[in-house]
């Protein structure tokens, strides 16, 4: 059943990514996962797979970092668009010297339960 509501979830960013006014043709998008690729990736890789980015003029390259602690970091540096990244993660790269500009949440529950 959690499985379900996270697929849900991430259903309803990859949704909301697609409800988008269209890019302009061909915009790249990278977004740098917090993981391998995974089941939590799913819609991601279904919408790019399913051509659903490409029809609203969008190029998303998904790539999985070395270390799953860097992907903020590296969109601060200008080393990918969007990042995916844990909660913890992210409060501590806020209170150090980290500056980026927003975050969302990707599950309704924290994952720790």
């Amino acid at each position: 059943m959690r499985t379900m509501k996270r697929l849900a979830a991430a259903a309803m960013l990859a949704g909301s990514l697609l409800a988008a006014p269209a890019a302009q043709a061909a915009d790249k998008l990278t977004v740098l996962l917090d993981w391998f690729v995974n089941p939590d990736h799913a819609p991601l890789v279904v919408a790019r797979e399913g051509g659903y980015f490409a029809r609203h003029g969008l190029d998303v390259e998904l790539l999985p970092p070395a270390d799953p602690s860097a992907p903020p970091r590296l969109v601060a540096a200008g080393q990918g668009d969007v990042a995916i990244s844990y909660q913890p993660s992210l409060i501590l790269d806020v209170a150090g010297a980290c500056r980026w500009c927003g975050s969302a949440r990707w599950w309704r529950h924290r994952s720790t339960r």
